[in-house]
């Protein structure tokens, strides 16, 4: 998924869950970022002690991938393991699984009470869950059931001739920057480049490892549109557990938004198009009353920098421990030890 739904769409379905706008901005912030926290350099305070940043993101990730990525970025925070079926393989078990037992499990984790964490817990785990819709049938491990026949990747006919020669365009920049070398399988769907996040592409493909010939097929839209009523469910769940977060107005019905989510997600355009489609309905009142917050809703990557955290409280004499990029740094430790030290060892993936 790219930053229309992990932000925009997020954001859209916290508001209709009946969460307050500053809330809902948090998750969704929390969300996108876990795509560009990237930093790793250590932050000194007050020349008294360091703060160390935890990368969630694979953009620092280039080939060739280490084993340290994979199980510190790529499998807690864009490929959970599904642990399907449960007496099945390690390498079977590692793959990604559309809303498995282990994600829903996950979410339980995310709604118990974190304190000054939990929204931007809710917006981690937002990311993460919501990628298992779009994700599933690869893994975050460099194996070869991550690979694919090339020729074997088709777009459907009903899609308009621009947007199949947009996404050639688009897959040879997203494979020169992340397939697999010679020497290496590849890891996540790097080998279809970009197109299980494309909320409007039904395709299909041949995985290399099968030498069978099955072909997979993928409907976008339909995979997108079980993640947001998910999520909506999700953060319905967050709406009634903390009284403090909720709109006074309280939360839409599901079935009411659905049609415009579903009409979104099927427009045909690149990811700054679909983006205005979200922010204009959003503006409607379709997803929640009007705020000043939904009016001026705009994605910035570097506002929970660690960095600029500290600049902007040292110039206002707030403590850094109260900034969204700690706290967010915070919950991201919180989130992956849970993943790692809980989930995947109480499920036998880790020993």
């Amino acid at each position: 998924m790219q930053i229309d739904m992990h932000f925009y769409g997020v954001y859209c379905l916290a508001r209709s869950a009946g969460i307050k706008a500053e809330t809902a901005h948090t998750i969704a912030m929390a969300s996108q970022y876990v795509n560009d926290a990237n930093v790793t350099d250590s932050i000194l305070i007050e020349n008294k002690r360091c703060i160390r940043p935890l990368r969630t993101s694979f953009k620092k990730s280039v080939p060739s991938y280490s084993e340290e990525d994979s199980w510190l970025v790529w499998i807690p925070f864009h490929f959970l393991p599904g642990n399907e079926p449960s007496d099945g393989t390690f390498d079977e078990r590692i793959i990604c699984r559309k809303n498995s037992h282990l994600a829903q499990t996950l979410v339980l984790f995310a709604l118990n009470d974190h304190g000054d964490l939990w929204p931007y817990l809710i917006g981690i785990t937002a990311h993460a869950y919501a990628d298992t819709f779009t994700h599933y049938d690869f893994s975050g491990i460099a194996h070869q059931h991550n690979c694919i026949n090339s020729n074997s990747i088709h777009l459907d006919q009903s899609h308009q001739g621009l947007i199949a020669e947009y996404m050639d365009d688009r897959s040879t920049h997203f494979k020169n920057k992340y397939a697999k070398n010679a020497n290496q399988n590849p890891v996540g769907h790097a080998e279809v480049a970009a197109y299980p996040d494309r909320p409007f592409l039904k395709w299909r493909f041949e995985k290399d490892v099968t030498k069978s010939g099955k072909v997979f097929w993928r409907d976008n839209t339909t995979d997108f549109m079980e993640a947001c009523e998910s999520l909506y469910y999700f953060f319905l769940e967050y709406f009634k557990k903390n009284t403090d977060i909720r709109d006074p107005k309280g939360p839409k019905e599901w079935n009411d938004i659905a049609p415009i989510v579903r009409f979104i997600l099927g427009i045909e355009a690149p990811c700054d198009q679909r983006i205005p489609v979200w922010k204009r309905n959003l503006l409607s009142g379709i997803f929640g009353e009007l705020t000043p917050v939904d009016q001026d809703l705009q994605y910035d990557k570097h506002r929970w920098q660690l960095n600029r955290a500290r600049w902007e409280c040292e110039d206002s004499g707030e403590a850094i421990e109260k900034s969204h990029a700690y706290l967010f740094c915070k919950a991201a430790i919180v989130y992956q030890r849970f993943v790692l030290d809980n989930l995947l060892v109480e499920n036998g993936l880790l020993g």
